[in-house]
């Protein structure tokens, strides 16, 4: 989770954004950012939306979805798909990789410069320009292991 002050400073550069850009600085474009950027969760569009609505009971899913996907554009959070699960955001926009949970779902960060240092196959140098990378891990967390956590529903 975010220290208050880094959720702030990424506030206060959305707030600049905005400006730059000549976008009007809304109440639900500031609380959908806040609910994806003060949690390591990697909350889907219905949990935003759920937590959103405590503070601006009225907003609408399209209105979050639209918003979500402005954040995105300006890379301001990332969107991340897990096979077969819900669309998810990402606060944590610097490099980083994800260990998934296959039986809850639970999403955990983690940094590697040994992963972020790998040399790729001169193969896949050829399809593009690589803009970053990203691992995703998929296992069983230490709670489902131990019976401790509820499997997410299938």
């Amino acid at each position: 989770m975010q220290s208050s002050q880094e959720v702030e400073s990424r506030m206060q550069a959305f707030r600049e954004m905005c400006k730059r850009r000549g976008l009007r600085i809304t109440p639900q474009r500031m609380e959908v950012l806040r609910q994806v950027v003060c949690t390591d969760e990697h909350p889907d569009v219905d949990v935003i939306l759920r937590r959103v609505r405590k503070r601006i009971p009225n907003v609408s899913l399209d209105t979050v979805y639209r918003i979500l996907y402005r954040l995105e554009d300006e890379g301001l959070i990332s969107r991340v798909q897990m096979s077969g699960d819900r669309l998810r955001f990402d606060g944590n926009t610097g490099s980083h990789h994800h260990f998934v949970c296959s039986q809850c779902g639970m999403v955990l960060d983690f940094a590697s410069e040994d992963v972020d240092q790998v040399r790729l196959p001169d193969e896949v140098q050829t399809w593009g320009e690589i803009k970053g990378r990203h691992l995703q891990i998929r296992g069983v967390c230490r709670q489902c292991l131990s019976g401790r956590r509820r499997q997410k529903a299938k």
